[in-house]
């Protein structure tokens, strides 16, 4: 098993010692050391060679633990948001605030709901929602220090392969639900008021491409390509020959079938993992967009080295990646710990910006730009729930009533989570660090930073709107 990752990136999101990241880490595994010095035997077998520690101190920890949380703070305004469906839910919690990960389950579970619509109650989830982890989340934590126990540390191919499946091959009409016509599961670039979903993702492949500096002839491999529209764009409108890979079947021919003149020689989309690329296919600009969070911290490395080994000694890498924020605060671990069970559980590589730049450099690579796109991941994601919201009754009936409520939380929650500044966005894009780059061609894409001339008319307060 890999170093655990959960362990890692919560030290890696705090500050200090106070820092809830690291006051979790301190607090599950030095209960389950004390314990294990301190456990009492309970029972030995006829041949005296098993015993049983019981892990008393940490029963206690649990125990008064649990006490302090049956007593979170009163919520007098609860019942403006929520509404109880169970007697055993109303019993236990009402006019209390409830804890975020109990609050998760309760509603998947359809024992709680909602007053009005999902993003409206959740602009206002302090009046009802008490940031103190509770059980559930300490055990979804001790459960991944431990193998075969839904550990999301493992990063070999067939576990990363399954977890791509289970989230990815879902259904297409699942996805197309809510990504909408270009089916872009990643930020789009808001550069006017007056863009769509559509064309800020436009934007953002357009931008994408400027920064790998194409040109007609190129060849560029998108690691991660999903559903294959930035190839395509890439192909069109740079007449580029690309080579998209995915170990989703489903986004696969959902490229194929969307991408008619690939397969000719232009473009090509293959089903395989990362790894297994061969060595001696060389490109001239790799994009990976988004697709870097699901390599988990201990394999970025062998990641970012095969990526230097594809790429031609001139040519650029570009990496887009979603990230949290260091010196995060209860409320930011809540969100990052429900995406880590529930919606990405192996994208275990969402960090802050420092780790990726220190990863990057160690590599070999060196930077030449970064943007933050964290708020129009939030704009994006806004977009999504306004389409899910739409087209979910179209979807009841294929798919379970609880991943519709999932859905509809995590794309409420998330919206407004990027938009505090929780989780964020960078673009990234560089070179193979060597004397003999012609960094003279770092000039020719800084347009692609800025976005279109007079781009910076419009206003965050009119984009904004739409949230009030």
């Amino acid at each position: 098993m890999s170093p655990n990752e959960k362990v890692a990136l919560a030290s890696l999101l705090s500050r200090s010692w106070r820092d809830p990241g690291n006051m979790l880490n301190i607090g599950i595994i030095g209960s389950i050391v004390t314990s294990l010095v301190g456990g009492v035997t309970l029972y030995k077998n006829d041949g005296g060679r098993m015993k049983w520690a019981a892990p008393l101190p940490l029963f206690g920890i649990l125990g008064l633990y649990e006490i302090k949380h049956r007593l979170t703070p009163a919520a007098p305004l609860q019942s403006k948001y929520i509404t109880f469906k169970s007697k055993g839910a109303k019993s236990r919690w009402s006019g209390r605030k409830i804890p975020a990960a109990t609050l998760t389950t309760l509603y998947l579970d359809d024992e709680i709901d909602f007053t009005m619509d999902v993003l409206a109650a959740l602009e206002n989830i302090d009046d009802f929602v008490c940031w103190m982890p509770s059980w559930p989340t300490i055990r979804f934590l001790i459960n991944q220090l431990y193998p075969n126990s839904g550990n999301s540390s493992l990063k070999d191919k067939k576990t990363t392969k399954r977890e791509i499946a289970d989230h990815y091959d879902r259904g297409n009409d699942f996805f197309n639900a809510f990504l909408g016509e270009r089916m872009v599961y990643t930020s789009a670039v808001f550069e006017s008021d007056s863009d769509t979903l559509e064309s800020a993702q436009d934007n953002k492949m357009r931008k994408i491409c400027e920064k790998l500096r194409l040109k007609p002839g190129d060849k560029m491999l998108d690691i991660g390509c999903g559903w294959g529209t930035l190839v395509g764009y890439a192909n069109k409108h740079f007449q580029t020959k690309t080579t998209g890979v995915t170990l989703s079947k489903e986004g696969a021919k959902w490229s194929r079938e969307h991408n008619p003149g690939c397969g000719q020689g232009s473009c090509d989309f293959l089903v395989t993992d990362y790894r297994d690329i061969p060595e001696t296919e060389k490109f001239n600009a790799i994009s990976s967009v988004e697709m870097a969070e699901h390599v988990g911290l201990a394999n970025f490395q062998t990641y970012l080295n095969k990526v230097k080994t594809n790429l031609e000694d001139d040519g650029a890498f570009y990496i887009q990646v979603a990230g949290l924020r260091k010196g995060s605060d209860w409320k930011d671990i809540a969100w990052g710990l429900f995406m880590g069970e529930y919606i990405f559980p192996g994208a275990d590589a969402s960090t802050p910006l420092n780790w990726y730049i220190n990863e990057l450099e160690q590599a070999g690579l060196e930077v030449e730009s970064i943007e933050n796109v964290g708020i129009h991941y939030s704009l994006t994601l806004h977009e999504w729930y306004k389409n899910w919201m739409k087209n979910e009754p179209s979807l009841s009936s294929k798919y379970p009533g609880s991943l519709c409520r999932l859905w509809r939380l995590f794309l409420a929650w998330s919206t407004i989570a990027s938009r505090r500044g929780t989780a964020t966005c960078w673009m990234i894009c560089c070179h193979k660090q060597l004397d003999s780059f012609d960094r003279s061609k770092m000039i020719k894409n800084q347009g692609a930073m800025c976005g279109k001339p007079g781009s910076n008319k419009w206003t965050e307060a009119a984009k904004f709107q739409q949230f009030k």
